[in-house]
């Protein structure tokens, strides 16, 4: 995203973006290739250089975490173990023991 939305248009390198956050190139080219998460302090930094809001680049990391969390197959286990709250209520309202 950063690359298409921002870099490309603006006829900017990776290098530029480096210099203009004074970070290291490599940082902000395993930003752009999806090798390192966002972090607030570089969300920040972004923010100030695109003039635009924190929150705009924390929640843009955010959808991508969610987006991932929802495709890994693991979670999707783990989450088809969770009992909601309404299984819950109805297995002590039946008399049924909890089961962990």
């Amino acid at each position: 995203m950063l690359q298409y939305e921002y870099l490309e248009p603006l006829n900017l390198k990776i290098s530029d973006l480096a210099e203009m956050l004074n970070v290291h190139r490599n940082t902000v080219s395993a930003l752009v290739n999806n090798n390192r998460k966002l972090t607030a302090d570089m969300a920040i930094k972004l923010a100030k250089a695109f003039d635009t809001t924190i929150e705009f680049w924390l929640n843009l990391q955010l959808n991508v975490d969610i987006w991932e969390a929802q495709s890994n197959a693991r979670t999707q286990e783990e989450l088809s173990r969770i009992k909601t709250v309404a299984e819950v209520m109805a297995r002590r309202k039946s008399g049924r023991p909890d089961v962990a």
